[in-house]
């Protein structure tokens, strides 16, 4: 009777524990492909933003069918490890849904793109494709304060749809399909393309896209205009194979100067379309390689500079690459007769700037003097021809442009300044530097607004070696990592690694985010840091990647941002100026030039107004750089912002969700504090699925097997009955985060226990005292969840309690850490002390903290299996030597002196404790 009583009893209890097991297993597993769809979620939002941005709307019906479906997984995943707890998550996903539905609709209803003209200011290095090399190539000079006068771009999109006018696309690809044929000369089939490309008038949406934009950048540019009858502007092409390495079409297309009004903007524009089909023009595409029936053009109207001079500038000396020298040409009024080659040019050929660095700093600000040393104007004057110049071009007061005889006076004179020639050599150096390669730079100079940069372009060069020669001068970048948001900027280093730093940034009295331009340096990709990215030149961040929440909120504000910088926190330091060229993921030092104009360019930047977008209709603001459709714009707020960035302010909430975005992030954090609150929920069914772990330390806790975790152990028919499991070592550990937790607790010379002093025994005794009244009383179980590369550890230490929830495995983007420590037995004071302590060894670590009284929060994500290793065996260490800390932290210097000597690796804190007594004493 007794053998079946105990059989009963023991089948009841075994029973339960396996279905206790299975359902943990399950939610274990719930979580992980939780976690794999939270990915994907964050992939498919990233391609549908760039395919709203480009106007590429073919593929956004099936992402986002993909991605409402994974959504609705997820709140289907996180209500089964939560038991239910945020069914409210699906009618919210309905209601959103059915708004997305109407604005597909709406986007598949137009009639075409209508996204014809775009400022420079708001063109990124991606838009290229619709926009052309050169306009894209100089707005992004423009982000890094260097002076490129101001403008707007008329797409590719335009060209399409102007070509599509009447079936001239058609026409046009008959004539030349003959010329590829031999069945009509190049000659004929150009004259009668141009011809009726002219004939043809231009749509009233291209028009009036056109005529808004000039009169916005008219109204922008009123000081540089005489009258508001004069405004006058170049219209040139930008096309999309323009201005590359392989094909620099130099020469091939029109450029209009000195362009006034709404109707010679008209003609104008369609004088560059047309040249496009000249016989120079189609002869080089085909021999290029390039099929002339394939074209797109867009044109750069940009203000007309009113130059005194202007010329071309190489970098590198084509017809002597060694000889570290710059080859600049100069010819009076406008530059025409510089490119064409057709009047007499001044050349000069200044020595590379590197070494007057110094020199420069005062000449690049605006100088009252105008006083250079006379070093320097040796090496820029030297090698110099001034030649006799015989005329100029200049802008006629009703539009276009004149030849102009020059006095013998003038004909004699060099046209260039040498302060005038030492910016113009600074700015050529640094495009060259931003770029990667030497540059073919078209230049302009003003009485009023000195130098200006019309155009940069990648410099080919014949000399052999010259490449590899150039790569090899160049200095070696501060960092490198992986392009999250496009753009190059300059801007002054902030590093953060706290909640108390975004405090200090956003709130702080000492805040300049409106006065100098900012580039945050983070350790992760921390989403809080979202309200700063609009006020900021740019973000770089060690640990993370291009789809996280932060990316996708940079790429929404169009800030320049780079991933995976790896030890960008601890190279770079508070205040250091940089240049963040997020194009080509490289960080360089910031020379003294620009650290002036990068601040009055900021300055401007985010003193411009809110107002209409020309040509499309839609909405812009300081914070916004992207400019779509109305109809895109419906459709993308549904989807891309991500309003839930604080994630312990009172306003993280499901009442916040107002996009498929902040679903995404609320049922992920929601999901992770679910499992890292799970072992509590089942610790009471756990029995025989505790196995005890024993490793040497004064630190035991019972592991729970969740998949892969630890060695089955064999055991006999009675141990089995009365559920006893036999203590197992690290070699029977399989759980990767369990065993780096191990190697931590297990480090030589780490002390676990210190003596508290006189001053702290009474709080430790009232605590004792106390204590069996708690939740979790001191000598209650620490256990943890274990699978193969998941580690979920709930333990209670003398008086505080410590909690640590992290996958490492080969998956980066679902890797992370989250830890929190609570308590102490010596008082608020002195926990406080030992919080303050653990913030200081978690941030040098990488995490991101928040401490609140005796609370410490910290988290790192999105690091490599290999990181997220290293940084729990650290964790294990912080066990032991955190262990009764507080009984020794007297004084507010201890959490620093004792966090020194943890980071040096001295963890025996009785040594570190009467050294510092000694010292005291001493």
């Amino acid at each position: 009777m007794f053998k079946r009583l105990l059989q009963y009893y023991t089948d009841r209890k075994q029973n339960r524990e396996r279905i206790a097991l299975e359902e943990l297993k399950a939610r274990y597993h719930t979580f992980r492909i939780f976690l794999e769809n939270n990915g994907r979620a964050l992939e498919l939002i990233t391609g549908i933003d760039a395919n709203l941005i480009r106007g590429e709307e073919r593929d956004i019906r099936k992402a986002t069918d993909e991605l409402l479906g994974i959504i609705s997984e997820l709140i289907d995943g996180l209500n089964l490890l939560s038991d239910s707890s945020y069914t409210y998550l699906y009618p919210m996903h309905g209601q959103l849904s059915e708004k997305l539905f109407a604005a597909l609709k709406e986007l598949a209803d137009l009639p075409g793109d209508r996204n014809y003209c775009i400022p420079l200011d708001e063109l990124e290095t991606e838009s290229y494709l619709y926009t052309g090399r050169k306009a894209a190539n100089l707005a992004q000079l423009r982000k890094i304060a260097l002076p490129v006068p101001n403008g707007y771009v008329c797409t590719t999109h335009a060209c399409k749809d102007f070509l599509g006018t009447n079936d001239l696309a058609s026409e046009i690809r008959h004539l030349l399909r003959g010329v590829e044929q031999g069945q009509m000369d190049v000659a004929t089939a150009s004259n009668k393309i141009r011809q009726q490309i002219r004939q043809t008038a231009l749509p009233e949406e291209i028009a009036s896209a056109l005529a808004d934009s000039y009169d916005l950048l008219k109204e922008s540019e009123r000081e540089t205009s005489n009258s508001d009858n004069t405004f006058a502007i170049s219209v040139r092409s930008s096309g999309v194979s323009e201005d590359s390495i392989e094909h620099s079409f130099a020469g091939q297309f029109a450029s209009i100067l000195n362009v006034i009004g709404h109707q010679s903007l008209y003609d104008a524009y369609k004088q560059v379309i047309a040249s496009g089909f000249s016989e120079r023009a189609i002869s080089y595409r085909m021999n290029a390689g390039l099929s002339p029936v394939d074209f797109n053009l867009a044109v750069l109207c940009q203000v007309m500079v009113p130059a005194k001079c202007a010329g071309v500038m190489f970098t590198v000396d084509p017809s002597d690459p060694s000889s570290n020298r710059m080859l600049i040409s100069a010819v009076p009024g406008l530059g025409t007769l510089a490119v064409e080659g057709s009047a007499p040019a001044d050349l000069y050929r200044p020595l590379r700037p590197a070494q007057f660095r110094s020199d420069l700093e005062e000449e690049i600000k605006p100088f009252p003097s105008g006083i250079i040393s006379e070093d320097r104007a040796a090496q820029l004057m030297d090698g110099a021809q001034i030649n006799t110049k015989t005329i100029r071009e200049v802008a006629t007061p009703s539009g276009g442009i004149h030849q102009e005889t020059l006095s013998e006076e003038e004909a004699q004179a060099s046209l260039l300044t040498l302060q005038e020639l030492g910016k113009l050599v600074d700015y050529g150096e640094l495009i060259e530097s931003l770029e990667g390669r030497g540059q073919d730079i078209e230049w302009a100079c003003s009485e009023k607004t000195g130098i200006s940069i019309l155009q940069a372009r990648p410099l080919r060069l014949t000399a052999k070696g010259s490449r590899k020669r150039r790569q090899q001068d160049e200095s070696e970048p501060l960092l490198t990592g992986i392009c999250a948001s496009s753009g190059k900027t300059t801007g002054q280093v902030q590093l953060i690694n706290s909640s108390v730093d975004l405090a200090k940034l956003t709130y702080g009295s000492n805040n300049d985010l409106d006065k100098v331009p900012c580039i945050l340096v983070l350790s992760q990709s921390i989403v809080d840091a979202a309200s700063l990215i609009p006020k900021c030149a740019g973000t770089i961040v060690d640990i993370g990647n291009p789809t996280d929440h932060l990316s996708c909120i940079a790429r929404e504000q169009g800030v320049p941002m780079i991933t995976g910088a790896e030890k960008g926190s601890s190279t770079l330091k508070n205040g250091q100026w940089i240049i963040l060229d997020a194009d080509s993921g490289v960080v360089r030092e910031a020379g003294p030039s620009l650290q002036d104009a990068a601040i009055k360019a900021h300055i401007k930047r985010h003193g411009k107004r809110p107002g209409r977008r020309p040509g499309t209709g839609g909405q812009a603001d300081e914070n916004t750089k992207k400019t779509i459709s109305p109809e895109r714009e419906k459709l993308r707020n549904m989807i891309v912002p991500l309003n839930l960035t604080d994630t312990y302010g009172a306003t993280f909430s499901h009442l916040e969700c107002r996009s498929f975005h902040d679903m995404i992030r609320f049922t992920h954090e929601m999901a992770v504090l679910s499992m890292f609150n799970t072992g509590d929920m089942i610790m009471d069914y756990a029995g025989g699925m505790l196995h005890p772990l024993e490793i040497g330390v004064p630190f035991s806790f019972l592991v729970i097997d969740v998949g892969g975790g630890i060695r089955r152990d064999k055991k006999s028919s009675l141990l089995k009955q009365l559920a006893i499991h036999k203590p197992l070592s690290t070699d029977d550990v399989l759980s990767v985060p369990l065993l780096a937790l191990c190697e931590g607790l297990t480090t030589p010379g780490l002390s676990w226990h210190t003596e508290p002093d006189a001053g702290a025994m009474a709080d430790v005794f009232s605590r004792g005292m106390f204590d069996k009244r708690g939740a979790r009383p001191l000598g209650s179980f620490n256990y943890a969840l274990a699978a193969r590369d998941y580690l979920n550890l709930n333990a209670r230490v003398e008086f505080h309690f410590a909690m640590l929830d992290a996958i490492c495995g080969r998956d980066t983007h679902a890797n992370y850490i989250r830890f929190r420590f609570k308590g102490g037995g010596a008082g608020m004071e002195r926990s406080h002390r030992r919080a303050l302590f653990l913030q200081i060894i978690l941030e040098h670590n990488g995490f991101y903290t928040t401490v609140v009284g005796d609370l410490v929060t910290a988290s790192l994500t999105g690091a490599s299996k290999q990181t997220v290793y290293e940084q729990l065996i650290m964790l294990g260490r912080l066990f032991g030597f955190s262990r009764f800390l507080d009984g020794i932290m007297t004084d507010d210097n201890s959490p620093h002196l004792l966090a020194n000597a943890f980071l040096e690796g001295k963890y025996d804190t009785r040594e570190i404790a009467a050294a510092s007594l000694e010292q005291l004493n001493s």
